[in-house]
């Protein structure tokens, strides 16, 4: 939920509902089939093994060669649509493959730096790259509609599908250039305001105080680096974002999702409630500083 998972050398996926660091529900990125041109979906090339991912609390994302394989869930399919009308569309996006003989999904497997969401901030330069695919998605995404289920909380009024987990813990990087965005599971039907306010919520990042003046600098530069939705608006659209997450998390761990019974068990929404009653009390102060 706010991101703290271990630096990963590679694009694995990570689920982490919202942006708290360990949260693990939708968005783990990685359906599957075959890796390429290893015959048909599903099978593997001889001596391929399973190497498990690091990260995430759902648990069972592994790496076989050049694909990234985890359980699937009711979700799924129209997560595969959506990848699927974005092939082509928009790059920095894992391919979907199929399922294998487990009956997982399979990806493709997006190479790259990923951040220690609990050591590391992105650099100015990451975060403008990341915010600028985010307009291309959103561009590329208009016209897109799928019936569902999806696995993300019903918003108001929504406009767009979004990916509504980007944050470092789900973004590989070659230097300062985004090279992927993956665990597309909490995809689903959204705004762009909200997508933006959870990005701040991980990139700033807003779950913790990295002083107001370094905050306001920050979300300066999502709001350039998107257009159209200023900065002070994003700020104020956070904490409505992250307790619509949260308020949600218990609820879908007691309709059987068993990624968000994770997450609870490993402190949320606790942990990522107190971070924003916290944030709540420094808005003012980086409010004044974007004035």
């Amino acid at each position: 939920m706010r991101g703290e998972v271990p630096a990963r050398p590679h694009d694995e996926p990570d689920d982490e509902p919202g942006g708290a660091p360990g949260s693990s529900a939708p968005g783990s990125g990685a359906p599957g089939s075959s890796a390429p041109g290893s015959g048909a979906p599903g099978s593997r090339a001889p001596g391929d093994e399973e190497v498990r991912l690091p990260g995430g609390n759902v648990g069972g994302a592994v790496r076989v060669g050049d694909t990234v394989r985890r359980p699937a869930g009711p979700w799924t399919p129209a997560v595969h649509a959506l990848l699927s009308f974005l092939d082509g569309r928009l790059p920095g996006i894992p391919r979907v493959l199929g399922r294998d003989e487990q009956d997982r999904e399979v990806l493709t497997y997006l190479p790259g730096w990923v951040a220690d969401s609990g050591s590391e901030v992105l650099s100015a330069a990451q975060i403008v790259s990341l915010t600028g695919w985010t307009r291309s998605f959103h561009r590329a995404v208009a016209g897109f509609s799928h019936p569902g289920p999806w696995r993300y909380f019903p918003v108001a009024q929504p406009t767009l599908v979004g990916h509504n987990d980007i944050a470092p813990y789900n973004a590989c990087f070659d230097g300062d250039r985004l090279a992927g965005v993956f665990d597309w599971d909490l995809a689903g039907p959204t705004t762009p305001l909200l997508e933006l306010a959870f990005i701040a919520w991980n990139c700033v990042p807003l779950w913790r105080d990295v002083g107001h003046e370094q905050a306001a600098e920050r979300l300066r530069l999502i709001a350039s680096a998107y257009g159209e939705i200023g900065a002070r608006q994003i700020l104020h659209a956070v904490p409505r974002r992250i307790q619509l997450m949260l308020d949600w998390i218990p609820v879908a761990a007691a309709a059987g999702d068993a990624g968000m019974a994770r997450l609870m068990s490993a402190g949320e929404p606790g942990y990522s409630g107190t971070a924003l009653a916290d944030l709540i009390s420094r808005i003012p102060a980086i409010d004044r500083s974007l004035a």
